[in-house]
């Protein structure tokens, strides 16, 4: 059989992931809706979008794309009125636009009114507004100015200097919404919103037929959410470390558990990124750990399935150290699926790395017995992190029935010389980045890039380009 060690990590990496790992299971329970709505960073972060990147946001949705008006004597289009403003109080161009459709529909609608211009973002539109009162109010321009200055100097003044709005709304404060809501927002900007829009809506169990603020945080979601493709690893602003596989978000509960994986490969989002995924099962434990429950049968974990072993002399034979096992309770055992007993038949329950002695070739002998070919070297270091290889005889090697060859592992970013693309391997598929924009905007890095042959990139079936749609 074969155990990877991992080497020390800088102490600043465990301190930190020891302090993430403490918390992590009550980010994914609070960073939630209706309590959670968007980050803080989603609404103050000016420099979210440019004005070309508005500008065809616009231009691929409605009419918004091609509609201009007077301001200050000088035509400007609707891009470089909200980017204008984005900039002048420092609000995310994004939560302007998803403000204007929650209010009026007007990014998307074919053939918008003059009174959804006028009232843009619903901003003076209030209860016991008189005309007279809110006339000021009135144009697109004036809107998209109002709407951001009052975030700005009034609701965010307010949560930095006295915790609360001025209704009340404040992180850590539980208020009932206009349609019978209990809401306690967890930030700033959750604060902000049910300020501005005091109603849950209709998807968040409030009234029926009201958008409210289930209807800015679907919209949201649905048009600036980073979709992370699976094998990525991801942290959220309180410091949770998530690993993305089959669609959802897979918590890392330990040091333990995260030891396998690079921390130079973990990806920086907001939780309202994190929020877009369902949660998965946690993860406990690094691959092939031995686990020990209360009757006294000993299991090999990996990746949420345990395979009893079916005896002290197999545990002895295969070379399994009773030290390394892990107690565990009951509770721990529920939710992980049971596979087949090990017993002596089991060559490599764990896999292994096997050489051959005349060619050095080395190969992965899976825990199923199939035996795959490992290229080079780069495939190797992805997949085993100080590895430990056995040499075995050609005949002996070739006994295990051959399979596919071995790929890079999940997550991996790749290149070969011949090429200018750089591909993301997910699903062991290779999926290549439109621009280095998105590259950038998804916070990878460019020190991750491994470089190898165009043979071993190709090992991996093309699949979607990863590209933004905003």
């Amino acid at each position: 059989m074969i155990f990877t060690h991992y080497t020390k990590i800088f102490f600043w990496f465990f301190t930190l992931i020891l302090l993430l790992f403490v918390f992590v299971s009550n980010v994914s329970k609070a960073a939630s809706p209706p309590n959670f709505i968007i980050s803080d960073v989603d609404l103050v972060d000016a420099d979210a979008l440019s004005l070309s990147r508005i500008q065809q946001f616009l231009h691929e949705r409605g009419t918004l794309g091609t509609y201009t008006t007077e301001v200050d004597d000088i035509q400007k289009s609707a891009a470089q009125i909200i980017f204008d403003i984005a900039q002048e109080y420092q609000i995310n161009p994004k939560y302007i636009i998803t403000r204007i459709q929650v209010e009026q529909s007007l990014i998307t609608d074919p053939n918008p009114t003059q009174y959804q211009f006028d009232w843009a973002t619903g901003y003076g539109r209030c209860d016991t507004c008189t005309p007279e009162q809110a006339e000021k109010y009135k144009g697109f321009a004036l809107q998209v100015r109002w709407s951001a200055k009052r975030v700005r100097e009034s609701y965010l003044f307010d949560l930095e200097t006295k915790g609360h709005t001025l209704t009340g709304w404040g992180p850590g404060i539980t208020k009932e919404t206009l349609d019978g809501v209990k809401v306690t927002p967890v930030n700033n900007a959750t604060a902000v919103l049910y300020t501005y829009t005091p109603w849950a809506g209709e998807c968040f169990g409030g009234a029926p037929n009201v958008g409210g603020n289930c209807s800015f945080h679907r919209i949201f979601t649905s048009w600036f959410s980073l979709q992370y493709p699976d094998g990525t690893l991801l942290q959220g602003e309180n410091g949770g470390i998530y690993l993305i596989r089959g669609g959802e978000k897979r918590p890392f509960l330990n040091r333990a558990a995260f030891a396998p994986y690079d921390v130079r490969k973990v990806l920086p989002v907001t939780e309202s990124v994190l929020a877009a995924f369902p949660t998965g099962k946690p993860i406990a434990y690094p691959p092939y750990v031995l686990l020990r429950s209360p009757h006294g049968t000993v299991y090999l974990y990996n990746e949420g399935t345990i395979r009893g072993i079916e005896s002290s002399e197999v545990l002895r034979n295969l070379g399994f150290n009773p030290e390394e096992i892990l107690s565990v309770s009951w509770n721990e055992l529920h939710d992980l699926t049971e596979d087949r007993p090990i017993t002596m038949q089991d060559i490599y329950p764990a896999g292994a790395l096997l050489q051959y002695q005349d060619s050095g070739g080395v190969v992965y002998i899976d825990p199923s017995g199939v035996r795959h070919d490992i290229m080079n070297r780069e495939i190797l270091r992805s997949n085993f992190h100080r590895p430990v290889i056995i040499q075995k005889p050609r005949e002996y090697i070739d006994q295990f029935t051959k399979g596919e060859k071995l790929g890079f592992r999940d997550g991996e970013l790749v290149t070969y010389s011949e090429s200018r693309a750089v591909y993301l391997i997910s699903n062991r598929t290779r999926r290549r980045f439109a621009s280095g924009e998105v590259f950038t905007s998804l916070h990878f890095r460019w020190d991750n890039i491994i470089t190898t042959t165009k043979e071993a990139v190709e090992l991996h079936p093309e699949g979607p380009v990863l590209k933004l749609d905003f």
